[in-house]
């Protein structure tokens, strides 16, 4: 447990001095937003808008998320400044997988989260003082789908601490280039499927929007509420299952990493 702590004292180390320019720059966006919020609506008679910070959040949340984790693992990994260092501390495997991962999935989260509540107090009550702007503070929880929001969140980012340890460089746009071609490619196989199918009970001379334009209009709609039916089994799925894989295989990864580099 103390070597797991130090483990996190060491990334919080490390990471201070680029998380304080990336908490400056919210800062910094939440008053120029206000600012220029201010000068639009009193000069345009429009109304003013309370509530900007759960538009903002999500962009927050994915960009900042995404890009902190890949920095997270391919700094320390592939960086020959770094990868000694980190390969060589005195933590098993698991533990600084876990730190790292613990890190970009539940702790940026919640102290963006928390970041957004007080500052967002901060800004309104000095913008209040300053212009008399009518008071708007975040609040996660009015936020809609704010726990799905995390739930995304976690799929994702489990996705790319992935591509992290496995592309040496560019991790970041190899990752989204990975996953838009597998994307395509199960669009792709799904659609030839459908088409054989359509083609073995039909007829190969029928087009497929033909095809589905026959289909009984009360068997498509019991069909439809089937599917949606599976949601439970999709969520499990989508935001369980797959990201515990995406985050197994990117620790035997790292320990891959080390086996081979750290020679």
């Amino acid at each position: 447990m103390k070597r797991f702590i130090a483990l996190l004292r060491r990334e919080w180390i490390v990471a201070r001095r680029d998380m304080a320019i990336y908490a400056s720059v919210i800062l910094a966006l939440f008053f120029g937003y206000e600012t220029l919020q201010s000068i639009t609506t009193r000069y345009a008679g429009t109304s003013f808008a309370t509530e900007v910070y759960g538009a903002l959040f999500p962009s927050f949340l994915f960009v900042g998320g995404i890009i902190i984790a890949v920095d997270l693992f391919a700094s320390d990994l592939y960086k020959k400044d770094n990868q000694h260092t980190f390969l060589m501390l005195p933590a098993t495997n698991g533990e600084k997988f876990l730190s790292k991962s613990l890190l970009a999935t539940v702790v940026y989260p919640v102290a963006l989260t928390l970041y957004f509540v007080v500052t967002s107090v901060v800004v309104e009550l000095l913008m209040y003082l300053i212009i008399s702007n009518p008071i708007g503070i975040f609040n996660p929880f009015a936020l809609s789908g704010y726990w799905m929001l995390l739930a995304r969140y976690w799929s994702i980012i489990s996705l790319f601490i992935l591509g992290a340890t496995v592309f040496r460089k560019s991790a970041l746009v190899k990752t989204a280039l990975a996953f838009t071609i597998v994307v395509l490619l199960t669009t792709a196989v799904a659609y030839l499927f459908l088409r054989l199918f359509v083609t073995i009970r039909m007829g190969g001379r029928i087009s497929l929007l033909e095809a589905l334009s026959r289909v009984d209009q009360r068997r498509f709609d019991e069909l439809v509420e089937t599917i949606r039916s599976w949601k439970v089994a999709r969520d499990l799925i989508n935001y369980l299952i797959i990201p515990v894989a995406l985050q197994i295989t990117a620790y035997f990864r790292l320990c891959e990493v080390e086996a081979t580099d750290a020679v």
